[in-house]
């Protein structure tokens, strides 16, 4: 749909989290962004030290990968403040 929108000449704006609270990445924002012309990514501060925050720390306990909720269940975090989940993935 994305590619059809933008070979009609339409300007697709599409804006979304690209990694979950375990810092793996969350689907479909790979794929669109291989597609993408152009990418502006947009960072939070992070609520610890002030830093650009690239992650989202779950801070309630929960077994489902999405939690509906904003600065009630979710911090922004840089990498330095953030604190893997237990079953995230090995970083590279």
């Amino acid at each position: 749909a994305v590619n059809e929108l933008a070979a009609r000449g339409k300007r697709v704006i599409i804006a979304g989290l690209d990694q979950d609270y375990t810092g793996r990445p969350f689907e479909p924002m790979p794929q669109l962004l291989s597609i993408a012309e152009f990418i502006t990514k947009t960072h939070a501060i992070c609520v610890k030290c002030g830093g650009t925050a690239n992650y989202s720390q779950r801070t309630v306990e929960s077994e489902e990968r999405v939690e509906v909720g904003a600065s009630d269940k979710y911090e922004a975090r840089c990498r330095k403040c953030f604190v893997p989940h237990s079953d995230a993935p090995t970083p590279l």
